[in-house]
């Protein structure tokens, strides 16, 4: 028995000539497909949302700073006396 044999997890010695469909089940979960894949798009879809709200928040915490009359008169008199 090679090393590989000893990790099979089903009854398949060879998948060369098998009906699969006296196999049956031949990974585990067999019939919880449509439950994951809808788990999935929840989380994919909550990831986006929660995603676009951060970077809204970044936005317009940017933007706020880049409005700010200290902050612009402090950029502009960098600008003056640096003789751009």
């Amino acid at each position: 028995m090679t090393t590989l044999q000893g990790l099979s997890s089903t009854i398949v010695e060879t998948w060369s000539g098998t009906d699969l469909a006296t196999l049956g089940p031949i990974y585990p979960f067999v019939g919880s497909e449509f439950i994951l894949w809808i788990a999935g798009l929840v989380f994919w879809i909550g990831f986006h949302i929660l995603q676009a709200r951060i970077e809204k928040r970044e936005m317009e915490a940017d933007d706020k700073a880049a409005h700010d009359p200290t902050r612009l008169h402090r950029v502009f008199e960098d600008e003056k006396s640096s003789g751009h």
